[in-house]
């Protein structure tokens, strides 16, 4: 087994960076009662929690000893099979976090967000309330912290 301490670290780092990014977008945002964007000026914050949640689970499963060429062949985009993997590995993971990963994935796996306003394929995209998005993002930033003391 080699150590994927580093590029775990690199998918952290990158992953904290488009979290930083997501939360800039929120400034100014309009939102409903429930907290949740109303206009389609949100569909680049939730690219890019989607894709920080993508990073950051990565980095979790690395950190554990997870296989590099196994997690990009087998699981690319897939943030469900991701979260799947962790959980394998009695990794804990609130409910709140699973629903937003689950919500997620599959837009994020087909790329919807990426083409949402050029097409009216009848897909609904999954906005959650952006502080359910927020506090799941937080909570798979804690799975990636790297210890002295054990995974």
């Amino acid at each position: 087994m080699s150590d994927h301490t580093s590029l775990a670290a690199a998918y952290r780092l990158n992953g904290v960076n488009f979290r930083m990014s997501a939360e800039k977008l929120t400034e100014g945002l309009d939102t409903d009662d429930s907290g949740r964007p109303t206009k389609l000026t949100a569909v680049p914050l939730y690219y890019l929690a989607s894709h920080a949640a993508e990073l950051l689970l990565k980095a979790a499963l690395l950190k554990r000893g997870f296989d590099e060429p196994t997690l990009r062949r087998n699981h690319g985009h897939n943030l469900t099979a991701l979260l799947e993997e962790l959980e394998k590995m009695n990794v804990p993971v609130t409910t709140d976090t699973v629903a937003v990963v689950h919500g997620l994935s599959e837009q994020h796996r087909e790329h919807q967000l990426r083409y949402t306003v050029l097409v009216d394929d009848g897909k609904k995209t999954y906005w959650p309330p952006l502080a359910l998005v927020f506090a799941a993002l937080d909570e798979m930033l804690l799975l990636t912290r790297i210890s002295t003391h054990g995974v």
